[in-house]
């Protein structure tokens, strides 16, 4: 029997690749300076642009840690993301 408020251990998560996720492509609004129509009239043109927002733990298990510099290719109906390999520090001159 269980002990009262007893909370296992977490089991070792066995990730299998690949994953599929299904996003949805989103607008979000532009930036867009404020323009001028008359004296005392202004207003902020509405320009809107497709997004897609990537985020999760499963980011982590996949091998992307916050922090981490990706490289993006994109193809026509194809976008590749990968982990950017770490460049080596430059060494210091005394």
């Amino acid at each position: 029997m269980a002990k009262y408020h007893h909370t296992p251990e977490p089991a070792s998560a066995k990730v299998k690749y690949p994953i599929y996720r299904q996003l949805t492509v989103q607008e979000t609004v532009c930036n867009t300076a404020t323009k001028t129509r008359g004296i005392g009239i202004n207003y902020v043109p509405v320009k809107l642009e497709p997004c897609v927002l990537l985020r999760g733990k499963w980011l982590r298990q996949a091998g992307f840690p916050a922090g981490q510099k990706v490289s993006v290719v994109v193809r026509q109906a194809e976008i590749v993301i990968k982990p950017k390999p770490e460049e080596p520090s430059p060494a210091v001159k005394n």
